[in-house]
């Protein structure tokens, strides 16, 4: 089955064709980082629209509501629906009202229609539905009894064809424009997610139950991941390549999950190093790829990207290298990985003795210290701008004995 969507007769983007993707990739995408969808419909001869929560298995797309909903009633009956996602991600500001917008990420699916009846499919899908809204909540509540499923329709809608739209980055200044004395740039918007309010009814009112474990590691997930974002945006990008990264990384961020967990999904962030000592920088042969590149790699769980950045050091060099103090986040780079992956590679500088390099057995099969004009004649182009400014910046460090 092909990964394309559309272009589809109800689904091509007519405006702006450029910024419209049609892949699976980036249409689910969106739709599992929104969250809610609108359901469109007829209901009595009148066009009409339900903000509704959704939840994506594969190809199908499932929505809920009461059994009385008149629109899911309308859905069903025509068998065919469209449904639409919107994620706001802050304002681009132009130096004309005319250029000025939003940024967003949306997505239109139509795709015929069927009520779920069979009994299990039924609980399992309002049973991820709680997880879809808060992980690992749906193990802390208890089960949906045969009164709450009686009353609850659910409605699968199979994504036949879908179209996403992405506007972010510059605006688009006619060239005359860019030259008056205005302000323009964009101004990214997120979700924050504040204190919680505990309710005081019932078993509640002793005071004696403290946060669940999924409330608790969405605020710690919200945090640490508001805190890797500040560090992004503070990177003074390189190049065009570099500030596109950051872009596409923030946006990574964004999405639900844990974003360094490389089964959930095949974009996910990764760590690796810029190693210094007096001898220079750490390159090392990557044993798949063949190429000369820092070390790094993925995220292993229950780490953050700075522990990650030292381990992959050690496993794949063999030195104990330590970070700046405080860390530097020093590049990022989106790139292919193996696998079909893409990694979204937060690069940290560290600090190392100057050693001779020795990585375990099946690891690197070369690696060595190099001066940076060596170093810049090995390493791949795209490389080449952050170790020029590697270089540059490297004096304000104090190199370890």
């Amino acid at each position: 089955m092909s990964d394309q969507l559309g272009p589809g007769p109800h689904t091509r983007v007519r405006r702006l064709p450029e910024k419209a993707a049609y892949d699976e990739e980036t249409v689910f995408a969106i739709i599992d980082a929104a969250l809610m969808c609108h359901v469109a419909g007829v209901v009595d001869s009148l066009a009409m629209a339900l903000p509704t929560l959704h939840h994506r298995v594969g190809r199908t797309l499932y929505v809920h509501g009461s059994r009385s909903n008149a629109l899911l009633h309308a859905v069903l009956a025509s068998g065919v629906a469209s449904a639409s996602v919107t994620i706001y991600d802050g304002l681009r500001l132009a130096r004309s009202g005319f250029e000025s917008s939003i940024a967003y990420r949306s997505v239109v699916i139509v795709g015929p229609t069927r009520e779920v009846t069979d009994d299990e499919e039924k609980r399992r899908v309002l049973r991820d539905f709680v997880d879809a809204v808060l992980a690992g909540r749906a193990s802390e509540v208890r089960e949906l009894n045969e009164r709450e499923a009686g009353l609850t329709l659910v409605v699968a809608i199979d994504i036949d064809e879908a179209s996403a739209k992405v506007s972010c980055g510059p605006t688009d200044d006619d060239l005359e424009d860019a030259q008056l004395p205005i302000w323009a740039g964009t101004v990214p918007a997120r979700l924050v997610y504040d204190t919680p309010i505990a309710s005081t009814a019932g078993a509640m009112a002793t005071g004696d139950i403290g946060l669940p474990d999924s409330v608790r590691r969405l605020l710690e997930s919200v945090s640490a991941t508001t805190v890797l974002a500040q560090q992004i945006r503070a990177i003074e990008p390189v190049d065009a390549r570099e500030a596109d990264s950051i872009v596409a990384t923030l946006d990574r961020l964004t999405w639900p999950g844990n974003p360094y967990d490389e089964r959930a999904n095949d974009h996910h962030v990764t760590a690796s190093a810029f190693v210094l000592s007096s001898r220079g920088v750490i390159l090392h042969l990557h044993r798949r790829l063949h190429i000369w590149v820092q070390p790094g790699g993925h995220v292993d769980a229950g780490e953050g990207a700075e522990d990650a950045a030292v381990r992959e050091t050690l496993e794949e060099t063999g030195l104990e290298a330590v970070h700046t103090s405080p860390p530097t986040l020093f590049h990022v780079d989106v790139h292919p990985g193996p696998r079909g992956h893409t990694h979204y590679d937060l690069r940290y500088v560290l600090l190392a003795r100057p050693l001779e390099p020795a990585p375990p057995a099946g690891e690197s099969p070369e690696v060595h210290w190099f001066d940076f004009a060596h170093a810049l004649e090995r390493c791949e182009a795209p490389m080449v701008p952050a170790l020029a400014k590697l270089q540059l910046a490297s004096t304000q460090w104090r190199m370890r004995d």
